[in-house]
């Protein structure tokens, strides 16, 4: 299953290509296909690094793995992980995983959507067998919970297989842009806007809020009360503007200056975690007594 760097590079831009740009997804109406193009075009540096982290983590063996992408969304990186021999599983909101289109590309790849809602998963669980996959990607989600993840983690947690791979990428909570916002007496939350917006139905604007970002020590402490160890993590930084190449340049110096002399200050953190046990912990949810004191 082992690739060279390029090699991969190219199987993702023929995904890209001829996979979306010909046949867009158009997830809700949330964009035209062009939009969804930007989108695509926007994350790519995030969906070549996972892919080739994957490659290097399961670069010695030929036997097919089996990987669960959870809030996989346009699932770009789960077709690609397909076309080089995972066993893809993807699990997301209803809202997205019954998309007919996303539903071919799917069926086409041989990968295997599951739907539910994440805040549910502490009562139902989520939809697998236990010690069922050699890894889950968690990428760009924790920010997005507004509920506690802990029950999300430790059911990720069951659905691994012991020694399995959790991989997450996720905000920087002190990135410096949020140190430079705070110096000057700025919020590093979403703004109050968003939150209106995040609840008016015609805007569909579901899951696009950050609603708690962590730090890399709060991170590893979230993983190692559910059963991990983590053995691998990095900073790196995604670039939210294009700029000119005189730019692209100079901010390609300040990256490499920044990733050797001030990692922690980039503004995404990677981390890759293995299952070490599973000790499930007792959740109590508030609703559920709500509900009870209702019926009084």
């Amino acid at each position: 299953m082992k690739y060279t760097d390029n090699q991969l590079k190219t199987i993702l831009q023929d995904t890209i290509i001829n996979d979306y740009r010909k046949n867009p997804i158009i997830l809700l109406s949330l964009w035209d296909a062009k939009g969804e193009q930007a989108y695509i075009d926007f994350l790519l540096s995030q969906y070549e690094k996972i892919l080739l982290d994957f490659n290097k983590i399961f670069n010695d063996t030929v036997i097919p793995k089996r990987v669960l992408e959870i809030s996989s969304f346009l699932g770009v990186v789960d077709v690609t992980l397909a076309k080089i021999g995972f066993e893809v599983h993807t699990y997301d909101i209803p809202e997205f995983q019954q998309n007919g289109n996303l539903n071919k590309l799917y069926s086409k790849y041989n990968i295997h959507p599951s739907s539910g809602y994440l805040q549910d998963v502490g009562k139902t669980g989520l939809p697998y067998p236990d010690d069922h996959f050699d890894a889950v990607i968690l990428s760009e989600v924790l920010e997005h919970l507004s509920f506690n993840p802990l029950p999300v983690l430790q059911e990720i947690n069951r659905t691994l297989k012991k020694g399995g791979i959790l991989y997450i990428t996720t905000p920087n909570q002190v990135r410096k842009t949020n140190r430079i916002n705070i110096l000057f007496g700025l919020s590093i939350r979403n703004t109050i806007n968003d939150s209106v917006i995040q609840l008016d139905g015609e805007k569909k604007t579901i899951c696009g809020i950050h609603w708690r970002e962590y730090t890399l020590l709060e991170l590893i402490q979230l993983l190692e009360i559910t059963g991990f160890t983590v053995s691998t993590y990095y900073f790196s930084t995604i670039s939210k503007t294009k700029y000119s190449i005189i730019n692209n340049i100079l901010n390609g110096m300040m990256s490499v200056l920044m990733s050797v002399f001030f990692p922690s200050l980039e503004n995404s953190i990677t981390i890759i975690a293995h299952k070490k046990d599973y000790k499930p912990m007792k959740f109590w949810f508030y609703n559920e007594y709500i509900k009870y004191y209702k019926n009084l």
